[in-house]
């Protein structure tokens, strides 16, 4: 979070006024669309060419969007620091904040402006990108609605046909029923009739479906407790739970891998989108197909999409929205829909043979646009990335727990969107805080960390000594800086920032303080507490776990040191990759349905564990996952012994001490600093961990992994709430600070040092 501040408040002094290009600065255009990763980049080089053609002393700046943790990380930095960034694509779920927040230009003007401007050549999902006025905040790039994918081959073996227009819910589940198989009668499901997507963008069909509604009619109250929504949620768990015919493999977080509907596992897939046929038009060992949602009450689906807008960073709004109209016109649109990134929302490039193509599949492609039609957003002027996640844990409760009170969950979600809702709305009567107040917490933290610098070395006495203190400073003048740069100063701005309100999508000069409400929502929190809960439970059991585990190798490699090269090599290289690599590593060997060591046990007539699908087996599975990475710790704890003097072990051998009463009374009080080096850096590691849980539960199930670390991250950048993060990271701070300072006060008593000053 400090570093985050710093880049910030770096960026905010480069930035400077955004509006116009600065004068002598040559004229350029900064677009950051990435389409489908690089398939597009040929198409957005020419449309580039072309642009910078029509304009001349223009030059396009293409950026890539990728490269942080979610796409929208880097655009949201720019915007802080004021950086230029003339257009962007965001997620339509992000249009509702982006437009609340002030970080869009109004686009009317500048349609409305060109004679060749006409909404009419955009399919009506153009309307999901318009504000309470009715004015334009940006173009579709593509669209999907949700559909059910099936698999023909699959529905044919039960004596089943294609779904049609208009089936329902009933037969959709006798179609389940029928498609659900254990075929060597071993007690495992080994065909499912579904596997069941379960995201909250992929749930809202179901609910509008049953006459259910997310939010009131002006975006202001929640309705997930109303009981139309309970009665389709049920209606999903029984699915999964009660009837046993939908698996637990399609998560948001695994979408894009190998699932049972690739493997010919299951007979549907869905809801899901256009973009599965990306990576399914490479399946030749079935026939598949898309179909409309089955309907109850009422048909309905819900649209996922993508726009290109412009930001308010902008410094030539009108160039940007030509871009824009380039972007969304018909050359890209075509292209976009020959990769097969989802449906254009150009109406000729929809209609034409790049999209439906009758060589490819699905091929009832038609689907994605008959269902217009009844197809809706999620209401577009809310916040929907940020009530997506303040929802994941009763979702995740609802579809995934064995047991679970799908009302009280629904009225939990309810009273915490509700929450969200009334806290936006009081944004706006917040008073700003004064200009230059968080540069002028940077410069006196930095002011009183070097006056408390130079009265420590003003304590000094004798020439001797104070010469001495000279050369250690002027060695140590380095690390004092960065310390001094990216820490001190920094962590000053975040705790400035932890009684205020300010999301990322605004500049720091947007400011607005709140005094101490950060933290008294913090101490009603449940989300926070079970975060908290679920990192004080994984240290104390994974720092633990991993300094035995790392000793006990160490001894080992020093007892037998015929092999210590190479299984050093082996243990320690674990650590060396990246957390990411290693979450994905784990992913394979932890799937519950589908993961090695669930193969291992099943081999051994055992039963599988549902490692990361439920809320008693995850945390040990994390542990388990940490045991991988001591190789660090281990070459820590076999340094030591190694430097270990071995008179004092012999003498005990000739005592007659046995191997356990020589480690207990000789070799570990002499490793005691060792160990409590390890155990002071395993404590700061374990409460900062992020990228296997963010990769792999995404916090689930319900909160069982949303550690700190996690829980700050989704706060400010997915919620926008970036005071609120600050005070996380304030109180974190406090706590780790607190607990590191009683373990060094309580080391005194089983510490012990070779040699003490004489002081």
């Amino acid at each position: 979070m400090a570093l985050l501040v710093l880049a910030t408040l770096a960026l905010n002094c480069l930035g400077g006024e955004p509006s116009a290009a600065r004068v002598g600065e040559p004229r350029r255009l900064v677009v950051m669309v990435d389409e489908r990763g690089f398939e597009s980049w040929p198409g957005l080089y020419e449309l580039e060419r072309e642009f910078e053609a029509r304009h001349a002393g223009l030059d396009v700046v293409l950026l890539e969007q990728g490269g942080a943790v979610g796409q929208q990380d880097k655009a949201r930095f720019l915007l802080a620091g004021e950086l230029q960034l003339d257009v962007t694509r965001i997620d339509v779920t992000e249009f509702g904040a982006y437009l609340a927040e002030g970080a869009l230009v109004d686009l009317e003007p500048y349609l409305r402006a060109d004679p060749s401007w006409s909404a009419e050549e955009y399919l009506p999902v153009i309307d999901g990108l318009r504000d309470a006025r009715g004015h334009l905040y940006g173009l579709p790039s593509t669209f999907t609605p949700y559909v059910m994918y099936f698999n023909r081959d699959l529905l044919r073996a039960a004596g089943l046909d294609a779904p049609r227009a208009g089936w329902t819910w009933d037969e959709f589940l006798a179609a389940a029923r029928a498609t659900t198989r254990d075929s060597d009668g071993d007690g495992r499901i080994d065909q499912w009739g579904v596997s069941l997507t379960q995201w909250l963008q992929a749930l809202s069909p179901w609910i509008w479906q049953n006459g259910g509604e997310l939010l009131d009619e002006h975006g202001e109250r929640a309705l997930f407790h109303e009981p139309q929504t309970v009665a389709a949620l049920e209606f999903v768990r029984s699915l999964l739970h009660v009837e046993r015919v939908a698996s637990f493999d399609a998560s948001f977080e695994v979408t894009f891998s190998q699932g049972l509907f690739q493997a010919g596992r299951a007979a549907f897939y869905g809801p899901v989108g256009y973009w599965e046929t990306y990576r399914f038009k490479y399946i030749d060992a079935f026939e598949w197909d898309v179909a409309p949602l089955p309907r109850a009450a009422r048909e309905a689906t819900a649209i996922a999409m993508t726009a290109y807008v412009v930001p308010r960073t902008s410094r030539e709004p009108a160039l940007a929205c030509e871009f824009v109209r380039a972007l969304a016109g018909p050359r890209f649109q075509g292209l976009l829909a020959r990769i097969g990134n989802g449906a254009p929302g150009l109406r000729s490039a929809a209609l034409s043979a790049d999209f439906l193509d009758p060589q490819r599949p699905p091929r009832s492609e038609q689907v994605f646009l008959d269902v217009l039609p009844t197809a809706r957003f999620l209401p577009p002027l809310a916040n929907w990335r940020a009530i997506a996640d303040l929802c994941a844990a009763e979702l995740a409760q609802v579809l995934l727990a064995e047991q679970c009170d799908v009302a009280q969950a629904c009225q939990s979600m309810s009273r915490k969107v509700d929450q969200l809702l009334a806290r936006e709305r009081e944004r706006a009567g917040l008073v700003r805080l004064r200009a230059g107040s968080l540069e002028a917490s940077f410069a006196l933290a930095l002011a009183a960390a070097a006056a408390l610098g130079l009265a420590l070395f003003a304590r000094s006495r004798g020439r001797l000594e104070r010469g001495e203190q000279r050369a250690a400073l002027v060695l140590l003048a380095p690390w004092s800086l960065g310390a001094a740069l990216f820490f001190v100063g920094p962590a000053a701005c975040t705790a400035l920032l932890a009684l205020c309100d300010w999301s990322p999508l605004r500049p720091l000069s947007d400011t607005r303080w709140v005094g101490a409400a950060n933290f008294a929502r913090l101490l009603e929190d449940p989300s926070f507490h079970a975060s908290l809960r679920a990192s004080v439970a994984y240290a104390a059991t994974s720092v633990p776990v991993g300094l035995v585990l790392a000793l006990a190798l160490a001894l080992l490699l020093r007892e037998h040191s015929r092999w210590s090269v190479l299984t050093r090599t082996l243990v320690y290289a674990p650590s060396l990759l990246s957390p990411v690599v290693v979450a994905v590593v784990w992913r394979f060997v932890l799937d519950p349905d589908q993961g090695l060591l669930n193969e291992a046990l099943l081999s051994m007539g055992l039963d599988a564990i549902p490692w990361t699908r439920s809320a008693d087996a995850v945390l040990p599975a994390f542990v388990l996952m940490s045991c991988w990475s001591v190789g660090g710790q281990m070459l820590v704890f076999l340094a030591a012994l190694q430097a270990l003097d071995p008179q004092l072990e012999d003498a005990a051998r000739i005592d007659g001490a046995g191997w356990w009463r020589r480690l207990l009374h000789v070799t570990l009080p002499q490793l005691s600093p060792v160990l409590l080096f390890n155990l002071a850096i395993g404590l700061l590691g374990a409460f900062n961990v992020f990228a296997q849980p963010y990769l792999l539960t995404q916090g689930g199930p319900g909160d069982a992994t949303r550690f700190v670390a996690l829980y700050l991250y989704e706060s400010g950048f997915r919620r926008l709430d970036m005071g609120y993060a600050s005070a996380i990271a304030a109180v974190v701070f406090t706590l780790l600070g607190l607990s590191t300072w009683l373990l060094l006060r309580a080391s005194r008593r089983w510490v012990h040092y070779a040699a003490r000053s004489a002081r």
